[in-house]
């Protein structure tokens, strides 16, 4: 398959931010904004309360997007990369850290592919990769995988996001009808990872968590698709969402349920 990563980085600068809101561009364009942070309270809650209060000396925020993990990383690590291959999506991470009281100093950004990393072996203590892998072919995805390991020090993290190969719902072509792991001719790319087939290559380099998964969020998301688009957007769904992602948070489903059900696992991948 022929991909082309200056389309896709054309497509994550323009296209996906014609609606203004900035969840939706990095996360799902199709969702009501509730859904989305849901979703974003999910992952990066359950991400930080992960990492604890380990000290980061180096962290690196690989597919950053409009910076909605780098805001939260950058008072937590003494030095963060933020990096995109889409220049649209880095200026608008400047904009958010910048609102936030981040100063322009306090990081990098930086603009370059997720399997040419530009940094020494051994460079960071924490690699987070969340909301990328999905949108890379799996060449590109392995080449990164074996870079990620390259500039992470023994001892170091990466964290990531893997979406459910084993849904129900994920392979239901009305969710996505174009997460069919082809590039459009825009630019946009979507697959399954084979989560599976994956975590068995990572296995050269790292030993892996499962932290936990969003089968609630995911159940209830699916269910919402039923409704019309008026009361699916409304603020009594709204509160559900709310709490579905909390419960998430707290409980950190695994085991059956969560195989067939949920739309992603979130995982801490520790280097030997």
């Amino acid at each position: 398959m022929n991909y082309d990563a200056r389309r896709a980085a054309d497509y994550w600068s323009g296209v996906r931010h014609e609606r203004g809101d900035e969840l939706a561009a990095v996360l799902s364009l199709g969702e009501p904004p509730a859904v989305n942070r849901a979703y974003d309270a999910w992952e990066t809650g359950l991400l930080l309360e992960s990492l604890g209060e380990t000290p980061v000396t180096r962290a690196l925020d690989l597919g950053a997007g409009v910076g909605r993990v780098s805001e939260r990383l950058a008072p937590r690590a003494g030095r963060l990369a933020c990096a995109d291959l889409a220049p649209g999506m880095l200026e608008r991470l400047r904009r958010r850290l910048q609102g936030a009281g981040i100063a322009d100093n306090a990081y990098d950004r930086l603009r370059h592919r997720a399997d040419l990393l530009p940094y020494r072996d051994a460079s960071f203590d924490l690699v987070v990769c969340l909301g990328l892998l999905e949108h890379l072919p799996a060449d590109t995805r392995s080449r990164a995988l074996g870079e990620t390991s390259r500039v992470l020090r023994p001892g170091g993290v990466l964290a990531l996001v893997l979406n459910n190969a084993e849904s129900r719902f994920l392979g239901d072509p009305q969710d996505n009808p174009y997460r069919v792991g082809a590039q459009r001719e825009n630019g946009y790319f979507c697959a399954v990872v084979d989560e599976r087939s994956f975590l068995q290559e990572a296995a050269r380099w790292f030993d892996p968590e499962s932290l936990g998964s969003n089968v609630f969020y995911s159940l209830q998301r699916h269910a919402a698709r039923l409704l019309p688009d008026d009361a699916r957007a409304s603020a009594p769904v709204g509160t559900f969402f709310a709490v579905s992602s909390r419960w998430d948070q707290a409980l950190r489903p695994l085991g059956g349920l969560a195989r067939t059900s949920a739309d992603h696992h979130l995982y801490l991948l520790r280097r030997r």
